[in-house]
Parts: C-alpha cells; structure tokens; sequence
C-alpha cells in the first residue's frame, strides 16, 4: 500500500485510529509506505512496476488506485448555478435556480444540524438527501440536517462512523482496542463529535443520538462498557447533563 500520508486514513480519524487500521492491514501481510508519490506506471501494454517520485520501484500486475473524487461543476456553472466544491444547495437541497434540486456528493449542503455547508461522499449520504429532495420539491421537506454516516468492512474488521470531526481534544476508547472491538468517541468541549464502532453492532443509532444531543459527557462514562449508552441520554432526559 502507498500512501502520501504516514498513516491510513489519518487525515479522517487521526493519528489513534490510523494506527489501529495500520496494524491491521500489516497483520493481514500488508507491506505499508508511507509519505510516498506515486510519479508514474510502466508496462508493455499493462501495469507491471511503479515508479515513486524518490525513483523506487514496485513490480506489480495490477494497481487499485484510491484518490478520492472531485465534483464535476462544469455543466452547472455554464447554466448559471452557484458552485463551490460542489454545486451550492440550501437545506432544502435547492439550488441557486428555483426549480433545480441536488443531491449526493456533487451537493455542498447547508446542513441544518451543523450550521454550515457539508459536501459528504458517502451513498448513505445520497439516499438521505435524495429524499430530502423529492419531499422539498413537493413542499413538504423539513431541511436537512443529517449527521454523516460511513461504514467499511476492511478484512475481519466491520466499522461505522456517525458524525463531522475536524477537530477535537481528546479520542475515548470503550473495549478492546488490540482486539479491534471497540467504540471510539472524538470530544470536542466534552461533547461527542464523532462516534466509531469497530465490531461491535447495533449501538449505531445510539452514537447519533449522543452526537445530536449536544450534552456534555462525562468521560469515564463513554469510557466505561459497564455504562450503557441508553442511560447517557436518559440523563439527558432527566438533568440535561450526564454525571
């Protein structure tokens, strides 16, 4: 695997868990290098080495190449729309044309729940926002104001990720980090930001409900696999704040 990075998904879920999906691409007999550029393929007719722009090589038969995506606007910006990274909707999913909607990840949404435009590549993200878009053009939407959601399945290792982190102070760990079957929480102000759960299920809709809550949680707690995360947000309920 090359990667201009140091880490695998680091620049996602940061350096804590980059190392746990390092390890684990290594013990399924991955060979990891980082901080490399890729300068060009060569082959007679097919791929068969990788040249780095330090001018190492890779033989190789066949290269994945996974570089993200970037929003074809050109056609939208010809017709008038407003654009920027992505073409430009309200929380209705409303363009800058009144009888024009998008969704998916060419839309950069202003999200409800957020306050500020989110451009998400995800299909989940898609599915959610497609609807938001047939009920706004019937008149019925409410906006839109999803928390984001991804999911991978990497080997034996099955994750989903709920919530928007680009910046946080601390990452909780609740389980078995060196068995991959944990949560992982990113705080911001001792609030939930993010929330991972790597092999453990159905506590998806649960991380949400933190995340949406807004309320401050103590960290022992989402630290701690003895306290259910149902009874943070029946304390949210109660006193608003967990103990």
């Amino acid at each position: 695997m090359l990667e201009m990075g140091s880490l695998p998904l680091e620049n996602v879920l940061g350096t804590e868990l980059a190392q746990v999906f390092l390890h684990l691409h290594q013990d399924n007999g991955i060979d990891f290098l980082a901080e490399t550029v890729v300068e060009r393929f060569e082959g007679d007719g097919s791929v068969e080495r990788v040249v780095m722009s330090n001018r190492a090589v890779v033989e190789t038969d066949f290269v994945i190449v996974g570089i993200g995506v970037a929003p074809r606007t050109e056609v939208f910006e010809a017709a008038g729309l407003a654009t920027d990274n992505g073409l430009l909707v309200d929380e209705h999913l409303q363009t800058s044309a009144e009888d024009v909607f998008a969704a998916g990840d060419v839309a950069n949404a202003l999200n409800g729940f957020y306050g500020h435009r989110l451009r998400v590549e995800h299909w989940a993200n898609a599915s959610d926002q497609g609807q938001i878009a047939a009920r706004s053009m019937l008149g019925k939407s409410s906006g839109y104001d999803t928390i984001p959601y991804f999911f991978s399945d990497q080997y034996d290792v099955g994750i989903e990720y709920s919530g928007y982190a680009t910046e946080w102070d601390e990452v909780v760990f609740r389980g078995d980090r060196a068995g991959r079957e944990f949560l992982a929480f990113w705080l911001k102000g001792k609030r939930v930001v993010a929330g991972m759960n790597m092999n453990i299920w159905d506590v998806h809709d649960e991380i949400r409900e933190l995340i949406r809550s807004r309320q401050e949680i103590a960290r022992d707690d989402l630290a701690d696999p003895q306290v259910p995360l149902s009874q943070m947000l029946e304390a949210k309920s109660g006193s608003g704040v967990a103990r």
